[in-house]
């Protein structure tokens, strides 16, 4: 019952990346925030939610390039977390939770790319006729919706009955926050630090470090 419960509201969130307006609340940082409290322990689900945010932060959605679903991916990882942990090491329930939450980010991409696709068919079909305005969008809105439902319920069922055998690895909070960290900083220089915008990144950052200093 958690597992449905958990996919709906996850669902529900997801919409806030391109169906339902975009609001930010499908970040990840938003969402271990969220789940995080329903789960008891805010904090480590902002921490983890931080990760899957910088781990991802690179990659974006420029004109038909359809990146892996990042949204989607602090969704899974901090929901499969919190649920591999009711009944398994934290280290391993880490592991676990992170590998999901790359693979789920990879495969909502892919859904993605479906669901465009059947949005561009309801597209013409408005085009074609009109009067389905309110029908066209509705189905959007169910398009986007399912794709949540049938992103996330098999991977939390699958958390909420998973034991990790002992071989496989296991992750601490500290390894997590190299991993998370290093991506960042790499998507960020990527995104950045560009010969024509170095001037003032580098003045930006003297400024916040004068701030800070001062």
């Amino acid at each position: 019952m958690h597992a449905i419960l958990l996919s709906l509201l996850g669902a529900v969130i997801i919409l806030d990346k391109y169906a339902l307006g975009e609001f930010g609340i499908s970040q990840p940082i938003i969402t271990g925030a969220i789940f995080g409290a329903i789960f008891g322990d805010v904090w480590f689900g902002i921490f983890l939610g931080g990760m899957i945010q910088l781990v991802f932060l690179g990659g974006l959605p420029i004109g038909r390039d359809i990146p892996p679903d990042g949204q989607a991916a602090g969704i899974i990882a901090v929901t499969s977390y919190f649920l591999l942990r009711g009944h398994n090491t934290l280290g391993h329930s880490l592991f676990v939770a992170a590998v999901l939450g790359l693979a789920g980010g990879i495969t909502g991409g892919v859904l993605e790319i479906y669901a465009r696709r059947f949005n561009e068919k309801l597209y013409a079909r408005f085009i074609d006729h009109e009067e389905s305005l309110y029908i066209c969008h509705t189905a959007g809105l169910l398009t986007a919706f399912g794709r949540g439902v049938c992103l996330f319920l098999p991977i939390f069922i699958f958390s909420t009955l998973f034991t990790v055998p002992g071989v496989f690895p296991q992750v601490t909070g500290q390894t997590m926050a190299i991993i998370g960290i290093s991506l960042g900083l790499a998507n960020s220089f990527y995104l950045f630090v560009k010969m024509k915008t170095f001037v003032y990144l580098l003045i930006g950052g003297i400024c916040g470090l004068a701030l800070a200093v001062f």
